[in-house]
């Protein structure tokens, strides 16, 4: 067979007729990926992928094993054609909209006002399907809420509970007085809940008893306090019938049902609405430890279209839930070398972007555009705390990366956790609920301690997956210091630089633009710059190093915190080492390690100098940054 460079994929292709040339395209991704695996060997020069411009809606995620690898000589590409828009997507339509019927009217319907029963329609889907958002005409449309705000500290109630009430079934909570009045045997409720003033989760709520005021909350996120009210418990009850007003739905997968109120009044039936169908849409996955990698593929020029997100109720378990975010993401990529994700658009993800998890190592993320994700932006997680050391060297550059965290307000535009020596420059990250950049390791005294020393849990009770320590690994008694913790944190040597950081810490406390908390040495945080409008916010820094957070080098960076306070803080035996440049203003430095400040400036009244040059610089090199998801 004659050896081919290119193939080609087109809607309007065949896979049963087409040979993958340009006047014979085949209709599926999958369909290339599978010429590609038959070819004796790759051509010389490596195989590109061209797909033409239209909509790929995807029945299953795509996924690129060792075998559909490319070499550094012979590389593979999947890309969009030039000049052609081409979106990845998953989408299943949901259609037969009618009005309710006078039984169901006179019926009680969990809740739901009269009002909403004038004005509801109602579509039939399979019994048993649950997914988490709804579109019409590609426009987002809000699920119901009790509440409505995310001004969780003045706008939401608590729910209440104590250490005593954690249990393997859940977490058994009170509420006030008239919230669950009619929801008795509603068993799609969710509660976005905060568990800490740094924390929330969107945890299911089932076996509800309106009478006593008490369901149980379901989550497999360890970011439960066992004094759960004293930490948090402020929530928005979410998906009731009970909570439906103008321009909202909620689904009833018991019974099959989705119910809608158009803000418009207009007949569903003449728009196309429909919910993501996959949770992922592309996963490179190679094997585990000593296995093969997948290696030297790229991504380029392709739009990423709505994911729904894994419930928490059946979160993996091999899965890192440290800090409250959804683990998943639209596109994942796990034990991998070489592969790069560039010039993609990825928006309306139920979960992460992207995800770069266990083994990845000289991966590239680059000119993308990451907006509307129901968590964070970029999540690079490597194994747990222990001898593996296999996430490293990874370069996140050149991406705008934008309003995250709609549903997991913990997210950040970029996480790390257990991955060193990477490099994170010129972005734009803006409009963020919590971090710009955070690295985060696990507290010494867990470590020592083991399992039973952790102070969080999941609403069962189970604290694994808080860090993923692998504890057989991990020599206890050697620990007699929070620095000899260092050799199993593995997030050491990480560099951030000249990244924009734009209107950070907009929801959630106790955290920074630039933020580290019990990671690794060697860390380099300089010339980035940032602006946030916002008056007198407790618990909200520019740049917040952590407990236990040492030997970072902080240089040359300069933010304009709007209407600051003074946030200032140290601590410990030699934090806050430096030239006095260390700024006076809106930075925390609350470790017991040698972190070295020098020449950064921070004000409240007006930018501080340099700014103005330094933030003109990064947008010389690092943009222009497209702005194709509002």
């Amino acid at each position: 067979m004659r050896e081919k460079t290119v193939y080609y994929v087109s809607v309007h292709g065949s896979d049963a007729d087409g040979d993958g040339s340009e006047k014979r395209p085949f209709r599926t991704i999958e369909k290339a990926r599978d010429a590609i695996r038959s070819l004796p060997e790759l051509p010389e020069g490596g195989v590109t992928v061209l797909l033409g411009g239209g909509e790929y809606n995807l029945e299953e995620t795509f996924v690129l094993t060792p075998e559909d690898s490319g070499t550094a000589e012979r590389p593979v590409i999947y890309a969009a054609a030039p000049g052609e828009e081409v979106s990845v997507v998953s989408k299943e339509f949901i259609t037969g909209w009618r009005r309710l019927t006078d039984g169901e009217r006179a019926s009680a319907l969990f809740g739901m006002s009269e009002e909403a029963k004038e004005h509801v329609y109602a579509a039939e889907i399979p019994a048993g399907r649950r997914f988490h958002f709804l579109y019409a005409d590609g426009v987002s449309l809000p699920v119901s809420r009790m509440i409505g705000s995310d001004a969780w500290e003045t706008d939401w109630p608590r729910a209440s509970a104590g250490g005593e009430d954690f249990s393997p079934e859940g977490l058994h909570a009170r509420f006030e007085p008239g919230i669950l009045d009619g929801l008795d045997g509603w068993e799609d409720a969710e509660l976005r809940l905060i568990t800490a003033v740094w924390w929330n989760v969107n945890a299911r709520l089932t076996h509800i008893d309106a009478a006593r005021g008490k369901g149980l909350i379901e989550s497999g996120l360890t970011v439960f306090y066992s004094n759960f009210s004293g930490m948090g418990g402020q929530f928005d009850l979410m998906n009731t019938p009970k909570y439906l007003r103008r321009g909202a739905w909620c689904v009833d997968s018991v019974r099959g049902r989705v119910y809608y109120w158009p803000a418009d009044g207009r007949d569903p039936n003449d728009a196309v609405i429909f919910a993501p169908r996959l949770y992922e849409l592309v996963r490179f996955q190679g094997e585990e430890p000593g296995g093969r990698t997948v290696d030297f593929i790229t991504l380029s020029g392709l739009r990423f279209l709505y994911t729904d997100r894994v419930p928490e109720t059946a979160l993996d378990p091999a899965w890192l839930t440290r800090n409250g975010e959804h683990p998943d993401g639209m596109i994942y990529l796990q034990n991998v070398e070489n592969c790069a994700v560039e010039n993609c658009v990825l928006a309306y993800s139920g979960s992460q972007g992207i995800v770069l998890d266990h083994r990845a190592k000289n991966c590239r993320i680059t000119g993308n555009e990451i907006a509307r994700s129901s968590s964070g932006g970029v999540y690079v997680t490597g194994y747990g705390p222990g001898a593996l050391d296999e996430n490293k060297n990874n370069r996140i550059a050149k991406n705008r990366i934008h309003h995250v965290g709609l549903e997991y307000m913990h997210s950040c535009a970029v996480q790390f956790f257990g991955s060193g020596g990477n490099v994170v420059e010129y972005n734009y990250f803006h409009d963020l609920p919590y971090a710009a950049v955070s690295i985060i390791g696990m507290a010494p005294q867990h470590m020592r301690g083991g399992i039973g020393a952790i102070d969080t849990s999941d609403t069962y009770g189970r604290k694994q997956t808080m860090y993923n320590a692998r504890w057989d690994e991990i020599d206890a008694a050697s620990l007699l210091d929070h620095r000899d913790a260092y050799r199993y944190q593995h997030s050491g040597f990480n560099v951030i630089q000249y990244n924009i950081c734009d209107d950070y810490m907009l929801t959630l406390r106790d955290g920074g633009a630039l933020y580290a908390w019990c990671s690794g040495p060697g860390k380099v945080w300089q010339y980035n710059v940032g602006r946030r409008r916002f008056s007198d916010d407790w618990a909200v820094r520019a740049i917040h190093m952590d407990d236990l957070d040492g030997y970072n080098y902080i240089f040359g960076n300069r933010f304009y915190a709007s209407g600051a306070t003074d946030n200032s803080h140290t601590n410990g035996a030699s934090g806050g080492r430096g030239d006095g440049g260390r700024t006076d203003l809106d930075v925390w430095d609350d470790t017991v390690s040698d972190n070295i400040w020098k020449e950064n400036r921070i004000s409240a009244d007006r930018p501080p100098e340099g700014y103005a040059e330094l933030r003109e610089k990064i947008e010389q090199i690092g943009g222009p940054w497209s702005l194709r998801v509002e």
